[in-house]
């Protein structure tokens, strides 16, 4: 059951991924005219590697493998929200 979790996890991280570097434009009305930062592109590739790391966590199915990539992640996402923040604060 944890083996699937982690797998919708991972497939999350990809879609918001693909979001993140082929659609940046979808947060531009976040944004003052037309400027995407380049922050984005960061957390987008850093999405594409967790969510690829999900994949081999699940395959491999340790339960402390799985914790740890789970961690890791919310911590990645903690501290794209706090740039995100950051950003739309400017």
């Amino acid at each position: 059951m944890i083996r699937v979790l982690v797998i919708l996890f991972a497939l999350l991280l990809l879609l918001l991924s693909y979001a993140l570097l082929k659609k940046p434009q979808l947060l531009t009305p976040l944004f003052p005219q037309e400027e995407i930062p380049g922050f984005l592109r960061t957390y987008g590739q850093l999405y594409l590697g967790f969510g690829i790391l999900g994949f081999i966590a699940a395959v491999i199915n340790l339960k402390i493998i799985i914790l740890l990539y789970i961690f890791f992640v919310l911590l990645l996402a903690a501290s794209f929200s706090l740039k995100l923040a950051k950003s739309l604060k400017k």
